[in-house]
């Protein structure tokens, strides 16, 4: 009795067995996957097709794999090595077929696995091509070996086929090189084709200097040092890049890079939404690449210098704000803490040394303790500009670089405050204020030129200065009549800037000659004995030197191939509130709406080609515009309208009232008569018009009245055909509007327009995953993404359209 129940279990039990293991060995066809099985002894295949197949395990070996066109899809990487014997690692997407019955060699892949097994081969095919093919051919985007890869298809396909795959595509995705041994590489291809360093270097930045302020002052006699290295070396204009934001072009002066390439654009960092600084930049500065190489460096108070990376140079402070604490290494802070210089020691007697101010008026400024005092901002401008100095020269001296990157941006600030004060004296100007600033401008760059002779104290003799600013400021009888308010301070900047280079190596030359901002850097690497990188536009002005010759024995495509890491957490930073509030003290950062009313305070503008109107007359005028701005503060819209039409009637060629009525109908929602006026401020020439027109159009988006943008912006399209920002925000309020036949040729004009430019990108992929195009997408948000990395909403969208692949 107990056998026969323990036979039966037993038999069941084996019965189960067989059932699980034939239903574990059947395949349902699939539109999705592709299924195959192969024979662990003999290597024949057994695809799943349009049956049931079976395929018990102990038989074969069974794969799976997502079904493309046909065809099995997979995504994997592959170990190679350069012509230099560089470890890289390539992404691939290979499709195939089975064509035949049979695999070779089957018991390696049956004992090594997929992976193991498809990886070896196609790592034999790739390297019997790219291990003659040298790194930059390998990682440049624009090389031989990225444009035509017909020859790499050729061999993976032919190399595969002899393991009975059929390859129907090939797609390299990333080619990312072991940043540790590629700079190992090239130091060692330094050595031994490259000269060595022909001296030191030393970088001074002094923002917003300005050749006709810098004659003037050189000819009363109160810039002697910078004078003298003007004489004794070359001098040059610096040709700049719009707009003139301090952070993008002192961050292009740094790299060397287009913005689109080092990603810093604004006082903000949009996506982080604070200060931007060396976290928001996306390519190395100057200072990284001669650390990388065994050059020390050290970088004072420059844009997005701080936080440094790990092992990078002597780092101290940042813009804006002082950070006294901010220095690396860190081992250096109980150095540079007695050495800084805090607002609150500075005396009457030495502001007394800039500003004419009785001690009376001091007082009350200090006592009110209004950020935005012009007194208390030159304070703190005048301890920051002191701490840093200080700072600089004690670690230089300490730490002996071959670069130093000095930045003096005082200059900019004192720029823009107290350059409506200075001589010669103007009508409607403010009488106090006059009275108290006009000796200001040439007071504090006569400091920064003392500063600058205990540099050349310091320095060796075989340190090459430099001194450059990334844009000029409007002077003469275009200096700014007041200060500045809003987003007028961009508007003072202009181009060019100055460049004075001085040293043993230079040729001095009494003409001037031009140059770009692009041009820094690659001459920095010159005399350091580096090259410049094959993305970089600009080169080195050989015509400053005597013998000093660009690097070319080594190539590089790009330093970004060197640096894989981010910079030191945990660090001081700028508090977002005091940063703010500081630029906007000193007019760099306006208000979050660009709708800000024009006053009329500069009688620069009656030119020729504005018929001008009598002194009294333009009073009256200035009188009624401004009028209306106060009444529209105050919400008196009528009486503002009125105020606007009399300043039309007493000066009509002036664009400032028709956009000031423009904005005060808005405000009465008296739209079409907003449009009308606005288009004729347009038409009397109002300043970057283009703009105004994305900003209105923005003001009816915002209202959810977007017919009316549309029709705003088709308006500005026929003013400005290669606008674009007209373009581009066109073509996304039609895509908003689901009006995708019209939006999607703006959209491809705007991208015509600006290539780099991620927004219209990203409205692109966003247009063609509507119309299910998700592989066109694809390829725009990916190209978005190549630019700005950090888009996570992007990467989601690019995550969920892979899925529909």
């Amino acid at each position: 009795m107990f056998r026969s129940r323990l036979f039966r279990a037993l038999s069941l039990l084996v019965g189960m067995a067989a059932v699980i293991y034939v239903i574990i060995s059947l395949f349902l066809p699939s539109s999705r996957r592709l299924i195959f099985g192969v024979d662990k002894h003999s290597g024949k295949v057994r695809l799943v097709t349009n049956h049931v197949t079976f395929l018990p395990p102990h038989q074969f070996y069974r794969l799976s794999f997502d079904k493309r066109d046909g065809a099995a899809q997979r995504d994997d990487l592959v170990r190679i090595y350069s012509k230099e014997h560089v470890p890289v690692t390539i992404s691939y997407r290979l499709r195939f077929s089975i064509p035949g019955e049979k695999i070779p060699d089957a018991r390696t892949l049956v004992r090594d696995g997929w992976s193991a097994w498809i990886r070896m081969r196609v790592g034999e095919a790739v390297s019997a091509v790219t291990q003659q093919v040298p790194i930059e051919e390998l990682v440049s985007p624009t090389s031989q070996f990225a444009t035509r890869r017909d020859v790499l298809r050729r061999v993976v396909a032919g190399h595969l086929a002899r393991s009975g795959l059929q390859v129907t595509a090939f797609e390299i995705a990333r080619i990312e090189p072991d940043r540790r041994a590629l700079l190992d590489a090239k130091r060692a291809e330094l050595r031994r084709g490259a000269r060595g360093v022909a001296g030191r270097v030393a970088v001074f930045a002094i923002d917003g200097a300005d050749w006709e302020l810098l004659s003037e002052l050189s000819d009363d006699g109160r810039i002697p040092n910078i004078q003298a290295l003007a004489r004794g070396g070359v001098t040059g204009t610096t040709q700049t890049i719009q707009p003139t934001v301090s952070p993008l072009v002192w961050t292009t002066v740094a790299t060397g890079l287009t913005p689109d390439r080092h990603g810093v654009i604004d006082f903000m960092d949009a996506a982080r939404k604070r200060p931007v600084d060396a976290t928001t930049r996306r390519a190395p500065a100057v200072w990284d690449i001669v650390e990388a190489f065994g050059r020390r460096a050290e970088v004072v108070n420059w844009w997005t210098d701080w936080p440094p990376l790990p092992d990078s140079a002597v780092t101290y402070d940042a813009p804006v704000e002082l950070l006294r604490s901010a220095v690396y290494p860190r081992e250096l802070l109980p150095r540079v803490g007695q050495l800084d210089v805090t607002p609150d020691s500075i005396q009457y007697a030495q502001v007394a040394r800039f500003l004419n101010i009785t001690g009376a008026e001091y007082q009350q400024a200090v006592a009110s303790g209004n950020p935005n005092d012009p007194i208390n901002v030159f304070r703190n401008v005048l301890a920051k500009t002191w701490t840093d100095h200080r700072v600089a020269i004690n670690l230089y001296q300490q730490q002996e670089p071959l670069l130093l990157m000095m930045s003096y941006e005082g200059t900019d600030v004192v720029n823009h405050l107290f350059a409506p004060y200075h001589p010669p004296y103007r009508e409607d100007i403010n009488e106090t204020n006059y009275r108290r600033y006009w000796p200001t401008v040439a007071n504090y760059y006569s400091e920064v030129d003392r500063l600058i002779g205990e540099w050349m104290k310091v320095l060796s003799d075989d340190t090459t200065v430099i001194i450059v600013s990334a844009h000029g400021f409007r002077w003469g009888k275009n200096r700014p009549r007041v200060q500045p308010i809003g987003r007028s301070a961009l508007s003072d900047h202009r181009n060019p800037g100055i460049f004075i280079a001085y040293g043993n190596h230079v040729a001095p030359s009494r003409g001037s000659h031009s140059l770009s901002i692009y041009d820094v850097v690659p001459t920095v690497l010159s005399i350091l004995g580096l090259p410049k990188s094959a993305e970089m536009p600009g080169n080195a002005v050989t015509w400053a030197f005597r013998d000093i010759t660009p690097v070319t024995s080594v190539g590089v495509v790009s330093y970004n191939e060197f640096f894989n890491t981010r910079p030191v957490a945990g660090l001081p930073i700028s508090d977002p509130n005091v940063y703010t509030h500081t630029l906007q003290a000193v007019g760099h950062l306006s208000d979050a709406s660009r709708m800000q009313p024009v006053f009329e305070d500069q009688d620069e503008t009656q030119t020729a080609a504005n018929k001008p109107i009598p002194p009294q007359q333009w009073a009256a005028y200035a009188y009624y515009n401004n009028l209306g701005i106060e009444l529209r503060k105050q919400g008196k819209f009528k009486d503002a309208v009125d105020a606007f039409q009399k300043a039309i009637d007493l000066n009509p060629s002036r664009p400032a009232p028709y956009l000031n009525m423009a904005m005060t109908l808005f405000d009465r929602q008296q739209y079409t008569a907003a449009d009308e006026v606005f288009v004729q401020a347009v038409a009397h020439g109002l300043p970057n018009a283009d703009r105004w027109f994305v900003d209105f159009a923005a003001l009816y988006r915002s209202r959810d009245m977007n017919s009316r943008a549309i029709a705003l912006l088709y308006k500005g399209k026929q003013i400005f055909p290669q606008s674009y920002d007209v373009a581009a925000n066109l073509g996304s309020a039609l895509a908003q509007a689901s009006r995708y036949t019209e939006g999607l040729p703006e959209l491809e004009r705007a991208l015509g327009l600006q290539p780099s430019s991620t927004l219209v990108l990203n409205n692109l992929g966003i247009f063609y995953a509507k119309k299910k195009d998700f592989a066109r997408a694809l390829d725009f948000w990916n190209r978005s993404l190549t630019i700005d990395p950090r888009q996570p909403s992007i990467r989601s969208a690019v995550s969920a359209a892979r899925t529909q692949l």
